[in-house]
């Protein structure tokens, strides 16, 4: 699963990967007849094409994937989220520890997460930015978006994060709109970006991986993932930020490869990327 404002095309040409890489399955003896692996790319309620609804808590992300499990017949799987993907499958993990065979956590901690800081000053731009989109009906889209890069200046000057917060932007009918459901994300942000208090724990294989670059996953932060994850191993990737699968994607994927062969053959991963 992805992150805030993000969609399950964030994470097509690392799941390709993924599908097509010659790794060992633990489910392959038992069921010899299944085509391992599958990877199940989900779309978070409100964010690309899932629906839309006003209740946004981690509790209901975490529903929401064990009905997609159930409709799919899969009793267990190890679930990989990016940032607030990564906060819904811990929770899942947590509630649901029955179902994970294994969790992935992708640059975030179950903790108050530093966009914090930073995030509502794009969403209240967004938000100004929908007042103006009626004006801008038959504008093409390719040039409404370079628009909202323009706009979005205001309050972040890394090109790339404006233009993947513009990538939200389509045209239904020749009318503009936000994919995400906006004002839930703004009403729901606070609940965001904290994380659930838990008396439970998570005590099945766990990999942490953080970008060197990014406050997300801090020795501060340490201490309250090993509580709920005792069993979790930390990883930073070099020349990595907050977008670690996209700063670098080669080594992200010999960790997260690594993890999984460890998982299937029972042992403890300890191939940390140099």
């Amino acid at each position: 699963m992805h992150g805030l404002m993000g969609s399950s095309s964030n994470w097509a040409t690392i799941s390709k990967v993924l599908a097509n890489t010659d790794r060992k399955v633990p489910l392959a003896r038992k069921y010899p007849s299944r085509k391992i692996p599958v990877i199940i790319r989900l779309d978070a309620r409100n964010h690309g094409n899932s629906p839309h609804s006003e209740d946004m808590s981690y509790e209901a992300m975490s529903y929401d994937v064990l009905k997609v499990m159930d409709n799919m017949k899969i009793e267990k799987a190890c679930l990989m989220g990016h940032s607030m993907g990564g906060k819904a499958f811990m929770t899942t993990a947590l509630l649901h520890p029955e179902r994970v065979s294994s969790l992935i956590v992708v640059d975030v901690s179950p903790t108050l997460s530093p966009g914090a800081k930073y995030f509502p000053s794009y969403l209240q731009c967004m938000l100004k930015i929908s007042s103006q989109l009626p004006e801008m009906e038959g504008v093409p889209l390719t040039k409404a978006r370079n628009m909202v890069v323009e706009a979005l200046e205001e309050v972040e000057e890394h090109l790339g994060v404006r233009q993947f917060l513009a990538a939200n932007l389509i045209q239904v009918d020749g009318k503009l709109k936000w994919r995400v459901n906006l004002d839930a994300i703004i009403n729901n942000y606070q609940d965001l970006a904290s994380f659930p208090k838990f008396d439970t724990k998570y005590e099945g294989p766990t990999l942490f991986v953080g970008g060197e670059k990014s406050e997300y996953i801090s020795p501060s932060t340490t201490p309250d993932i090993m509580n709920l994850f005792p069993n979790a191993f930390i990883v930073h990737i070099p020349r990595a930020g907050h977008w670690v699968h996209s700063d670098n994607p080669f080594e992200f994927l010999e960790c997260v490869i690594g993890f999984l062969n460890a998982e299937a053959e029972g042992q403890l991963y300890k191939n940390v990327p140099s």
